[in-house]
């Protein structure tokens, strides 16, 4: 049916219009939560996050998203909440953001991943709606962790908006459509 990808900056209320949209679909709506609580905070932001959805919503939590994409009914809409956060959680799991990590292999796999997902996206019926941090603004990190996520994050949504039938930015709570 239909890939979309909403970019932002954080907090900017790209997950809002995300889950707006999710909800117009009128179909089953599954979040895919690519996200390793670590501590309270994060858990009290997830829980937050929850809460603002609807109880009728499905989550799935999974770093694997191909295959929690796939495992989906086809008719389902799903929002994929964030591009970001798996990114990291890929990067993360593999080492390469330790200040030792080795990242060029873990962003080359990470590549292909990201190329699976715009193909299975693509192709399903059901609505895919993919919410992607806008983080490449601000200046150099000093950080080479920092720098590899901005890039594979970049290198990401890229790849995600050439597969998408719509982009969107989202800005201080406004949309603006991507041509």
């Amino acid at each position: 049916m239909a890939l979309t990808l909403i970019l932002g900056p954080r907090r900017s209320g790209k997950s809002r219009v995300a889950e707006r949209l999710a909800a117009e679909s009128g179909e089953q709506v599954v979040v895919i939560a690519p996200l390793t609580v670590t501590d309270d905070e994060l858990a009290a932001r997830v829980a937050a996050h929850r809460a603002a959805r609807s109880e009728a919503w499905r989550t799935v939590e999974d770093v694997d998203v191909v295959a929690a994409l796939r495992d989906v009914e086809p008719a389902d809409t799903v929002v994929l909440d964030s591009l970001g956060t798996w990114v990291s959680e890929v990067l993360w799991r593999a080492g390469a953001l330790e200040d030792d990590g080795e990242g060029r292999g873990a962003a080359d796999q990470l590549r292909g991943a990201v190329a699976e997902l715009a193909a299975v996206a693509a192709a399903r019926p059901g609505q895919t709606i993919v919410v992607a941090e806008e983080a490449g603004w601000g200046p150099v990190p000093p950080s080479a962790a920092t720098r590899l996520w901005l890039d594979a994050l970049g290198d990401a949504s890229q790849a995600l908006s050439a597969a998408a039938d719509r982009a969107l930015l989202v800005v201080a709570g406004r949309v603006v459509e991507l041509p």
